[in-house]
């Protein structure tokens, strides 16, 4: 199995307050069980560390989801080289997408990942470019 997890799964999976939060968990668990294959784009850091600060006045917390997306058992971060941002560009163009939504589709497309996100615009709109599905869906999948 290949993923690509967009920052919203990582962000629920930091904040007990999140609705999300107990699916994003067991999901990161699951696919480190299961030695899954897991591919982000370095984007992953600087919107994840973006999305706690902006909601906590507390630095510690966006540090240690860092540590723990850098740390993280069979993840391999993927630069937004030139020939990426232009992928990602196309991507954006032909489906719709906020710029950062493009980036993580362009590479679940490169990977032939299934994208796993939050998002809803993204679950709407990236199934024309790759496999996409929340954590919660994934989950269930696995258990019928």
């Amino acid at each position: 199995m290949i993923f690509v997890v967009d920052a919203s799964v990582f962000v629920a999976s930091a904040r007990a307050s999140e609705p999300h939060h107990a699916d994003s968990l067991n999901f990161l668990q699951a696919i480190q069980e299961q030695a899954a294959s897991l591919f982000c784009p370095t984007l992953v850091l600087s919107e994840c560390a973006a999305a706690l600060a902006r909601q906590t006045a507390v630095p510690l917390l966006p540090e240690r989801l860092l540590t723990y997306i850098e740390d993280f058992p069979q993840l391999s971060l993927i630069p937004l080289d030139v020939f990426m941002a232009r992928r990602s560009a196309q991507i954006a163009i032909v489906h719709h997408l906020r710029g950062a939504d493009a980036v993580y589709t362009a590479v679940a497309e490169a990977f032939n990942a299934t994208l796993i996100t939050w998002d809803q615009e993204m679950l709407e709109r990236c199934p024309a470019a790759v496999s996409t599905l929340t954590p919660a869906v994934w989950i269930e999948q696995q258990t019928t």
